[in-house]
């Protein structure tokens, strides 16, 4: 049988969502508590995040045995050894051909910019910065819209077939004192999200930032290569 696992984790308590040689990746941790409930297969993940990236809806694809029938005691079962920075929201029973990454048709992605005074306590979930022209910022967002080669808009090192992705959405949104930048895709790049971040970012720095932005895009020349912080990402949801 082979379920389908929607979950969250806090990325700052990990090295990136893939697992990791010392173990100490999100995988890695649903692995082993999937093992203390009986369930020793592959997990095969939707999405790939960096070191500090959260995940508030990712999804993972696992086989298990016909007995774990009863999803919501297994919720629980996983839960208790998932528990505290991973934790797994449903389950759903999936077709035995369901594959969450290869079947995933758009991903979501968020970014939260907060305008308030520095908290420690809240600094490896979004990053600090004051308040910018918000209409501004869409305008500039419009530029990463559609098809295009984001060759200059991935980390280095990547092992992709095809840098081109579609944009469907880009825009960003007030929500108390906090901004959140939204990016809907087909799917991304590596550091691609954060690099758009950070090149809007530095836009939104410029007496006019909209041309710069627009040639960053066409022509792979990005305004900056280095990304933003990886704290305030989110993986919010995968489209099926």
């Amino acid at each position: 049988m082979k379920i389908r696992l929607i979950f969250s984790y806090d990325g700052s308590k990990f090295q990136g969502s893939q697992t990791q040689p010392h173990k100490n990746g999100v995988e890695d941790a649903l692995y082993e508590a999937l093992n203390r409930v009986g369930i020793f297969n592959k997990i095969i993940s939707s999405s790939r995040t960096d070191k500090g990236v959260h995940a508030t809806n990712q999804s993972a694809s696992v086989e298990c045995g016909e007995h774990f029938r009863d999803l919501t005691r297994l919720k629980s079962l996983i839960n208790r050894h998932a528990h505290p920075f991973i934790h797994v929201k449903q389950i759903n029973i999936a077709d035995e051909n369901f594959q969450a990454r290869y079947d995933a048709k758009a991903r979501l992605y968020r970014y939260i910019i907060d305008h308030g005074t520095y908290d420690v306590f809240r600094a490896n979930y979004c990053i600090f910065m004051p308040k910018f022209d918000l209409n501004r910022a869409n305008k500039l967002l419009k530029n990463f819209i559609g098809e295009h080669d984001f060759s200059a808009f991935m980390k280095t090192g990547s092992d992709t077939k095809s840098p081109i992705r579609t944009i469907y959405k880009a825009y960003c949104y007030e929500y108390k004192n906090k901004t959140v930048i939204v990016f809907k895709a087909n799917g991304f790049l590596r550091g691609q999200v954060r690099l758009m971040v950070a090149n809007l970012l530095k836009a939104l720095s410029l007496k006019d930032g909209s041309e710069p932005l627009n040639l960053a895009v066409k022509n792979q020349k990005p305004l900056t290569r280095i990304p933003a912080p990886p704290n305030g990402l989110y993986l919010s949801r995968i489209f099926y």
